[in-house]
C-alpha cells in the first residue's frame, strides 16, 4: 500500500502518465512527419491544461472527432503535437483515448486564417501507430480534402489581404508574423528556418532563444517577402491588433435639455 499524501500522489501519478503521453506521441510524430514529405516538420506541446490556445483552431469544431475527444479528455490526454507544412497547414495529432496504439489526426485552420466559414472541413481519422500505414491513411484520406478547404477558406476569408504581409511583435518583444499566401508563408517557414508556425494563433513567431537580433530577423524577412512582391507592413503592435481592430467605445449623443414651460396664466395660491 503507497503512504503519502493522497494528493501527492495524485501528483506524481499525474506527472508519470503526463511524461509517458508526451514521449510515445513525440516519438510518432517525428516518424510520421518524413513519411507525409520533406516540407512537414514536427512539434511536440505538452499542455497540464485542460483547454489550449490551438484547440480553437482545430478545424472540425464541436462536432468533430477529435474535438469531442479533446473535450472529453483532454484532462489526461496532456499532450498534442503539431505537424506543420511549410506552405502554413498544420495538423494536430493526439493519442486516441481508449484505444492503445492509436492516434487521431485532424486538420487545423491553415495559417493567417481566424474565421470559420461555410467551407466543409476536412474530417479528423484514426490512424495506427505504425508511420508507414499512418502515413499512408494520412496522405490518401485527409491531406487532399485539407489542400482544397485551405485554398478555398484562405481565398475566401483575406482575398483582399492575400499580397500583404504584417509583421509586428509579440509580448515579449520578438517578432510575429501575419501571412495568407503559401508562397509568403514558405519564405518564412522553409527558406529561413528560424520561424514556426504557431498553432495556438496562427501566425509565423519566431523562438525567444533565437540568437539572431529580432531587427535582423525582420529586415532579413521583409527584405525576401519585397523581392517576391508582397506588401510588408512592419509595426510595433501584435499583427492581430491590426486584423482585428478594436472599436473606440461608441460615444452617447448629448441629451438636449428639455424646454423651459411656457408660462401660463397667473393662478391661485393655495
Amino acid at each position: 500500500m503507497i503512504q503519502g499524501d493522497p494528493v501527492q500522489r495524485y501528483e506524481q501519478e499525474w506527472r508519470s502518465r503526463s511524461a509517458a503521453v508526451a514521449d510515445s506521441l513525440e516519438a510518432f510524430t517525428a516518424a510520421l512527419a518524413p513519411r507525409l514529405g520533406a516540407a512537414w516538420s514536427h512539434h511536440v506541446i505538452p499542455t497540464r491544461y485542460r483547454w489550449s490556445h490551438s484547440d480553437d483552431r482545430v478545424w472540425e469544431r464541436e462536432e468533430g472527432t477529435l474535438w469531442r475527444a479533446l473535450g472529453r479528455h483532454g484532462d489526461h490526454k496532456l499532450a498534442r503535437s503539431f505537424l506543420t507544412h511549410a506552405h502554413g497547414l498544420q495538423l494536430c495529432l493526439i493519442e486516441r483515448p481508449h484505444r492503445v496504439g492509436e492516434f487521431l489526426v485532424g486538420a487545423m485552420l491553415p495559417a493567417g486564417v481566424f474565421e470559420y466559414d461555410t467551407t466543409d472541413h476536412p474530417k479528423a481519422i484514426a490512424v495506427s501507430g505504425d508511420p508507414v500505414r499512418a502515413g499512408a491513411a494520412v496522405r490518401r484520406r485527409l491531406l487532399p480534402y485539407y489542400r482544397h478547404a485551405a485554398l478555398r477558406v484562405a481565398s475566401g476569408t483575406r482575398f483582399k489581404q492575400a499580397s500583404r504581409v504584417v509583421i509586428g511583435r509579440s509580448s515579449n518583444g520578438r517578432p510575429i508574423a501575419d501571412a495568407v499566401m503559401p508562397r509568403a508563408i514558405r519564405v518564412l517557414l522553409h527558406e529561413d528556418g528560424r520561424w514556426r508556425l504557431d498553432p495556438g494563433t496562427g501566425l509565423c513567431v519566431t523562438d525567444i532563444k533565437e540568437p539572431v537580433a529580432p531587427e535582423v530577423l525582420v529586415q532579413d524577412a521583409g527584405d525576401r517577402l519585397r523581392q517576391l512582391g508582397f506588401e510588408v507592413v512592419l509595426t510595433d503592435r501584435n499583427p492581430l491588433e491590426i486584423h482585428f481592430p478594436s472599436h473606440p467605445p461608441a460615444r452617447t449623443a448629448p441629451v438636449a435639455a428639455a424646454p423651459p414651460p411656457a408660462p401660463g396664466k397667473p393662478g391661485r395660491a393655495r
